[in-house]
């Protein structure tokens, strides 16, 4: 009876240790968003808990006593046959496996307690994580909350001023022909570049049927006639023929064409052309008087 005396207040404690209360839903605090019903608010709130009560597994009180409990059970097992090797040395075998067995119980509770308390409260963070994640993604507002992928605030930074409008640089200035001729030039078609070129004068010129081209200080002059005046030719204005071949072949073909005419004679059948003599021009757009 003495026995069962002190076994009684180490039972209670034991029962007091395994049944602590902890809280069975989140313990973060959410508000709902502005303009945002109370109604709403609480069925986002009632499934949001459902929610991370999916993602936990089991509930935190559960967890928690099932710690307690598994310490208890082994506690009492453990000290029971502790008290009882004890006491069979004095022989008190059933008091000592009775005053171990309490002992142990309380032992165990405490123990299980502690490790409960540690198992709970990260279950508990895991509910309290999935639930501010849900709540989140409704909108509402969770103080001190950042999503672990959002980035952090930064100082919106102005849009890049607007390009200046391109403008095309202006043609270079490039000296223009000055030829010295006392008559028209005589110009032979070469088949081969489909145009007239001139022959008996020391100059590159010419003749497309429309337009004549002088090659000067390696660039190409355009003109209305044979002595101008002549303006600056850029590359992206050529004739095809002018991407095709360089000034050494059309002073190439021009020499081959014209000694065919000297070898045939009379019966050359290629085509000539001579325009008609005008003075030299000085200037632009004016003529000798």
């Amino acid at each position: 009876m003495r026995y069962g005396r002190m076994f009684v207040p180490i039972v209670v404690m034991a029962m007091a240790a395994g049944c602590a209360t902890l809280p069975a839903g989140p313990a973060v605090e959410v508000l709902p968003a502005r303009g945002k019903s109370f109604e709403t608010f609480r069925s986002e709130d009632a499934s949001c808990r459902q929610w991370a009560q999916q993602q936990v597994g089991s509930s935190v009180q559960e967890t928690y006593q099932r710690d307690v409990t598994t310490g208890a059970v082994g506690g009492t097992a453990i000290g029971a046959g502790v008290g009882a090797l004890f006491g069979s040395a004095s022989g008190h075998a059933g008091a000592g496996a009775a005053i171990g067995a309490a002992t142990g119980l309380l032992a165990g509770s405490v123990i299980g307690s502690g490790a409960g308390e540690a198992t709970a409260s990260e279950a508990q963070r895991r509910y309290d994580n999935a639930y501010v994640q849900c709540m989140y993604s409704h909108g509402n507002q969770v103080p001190g909350y950042r999503p672990a992928s959002a980035p952090p605030p930064v100082a919106a930074t102005p849009p890049p001023a607007p390009a200046p409008p391109l403008v095309a640089a202006p043609e270079p200035e490039y000296a223009a022909p000055e030829l010295d001729l006392a008559e028209a030039p005589q110009f032979i078609y070469a088949p081969e570049l489909n145009m007239y070129v001139a022959v008996g004068v020391p100059y590159d010129l010419v003749y497309s049927g429309r337009d004549y081209y002088c090659f000067y200080r390696g660039r190409w002059f355009r003109g209305p006639y044979y002595n101008g005046p002549w303006e600056y030719v850029p590359r992206r204005s050529y004739p095809t023929v002018f991407l095709r071949f360089r000034i050494g072949d059309f002073r190439h073909y021009r020499d081959r064409e014209y000694r065919r005419y000297e070898d045939e004679g009379e019966h050359y059948r290629g085509r000539f052309y001579r325009p008609e003599y005008r003075r030299e021009w000085r200037g632009r757009g004016r003529e000798d008087d």
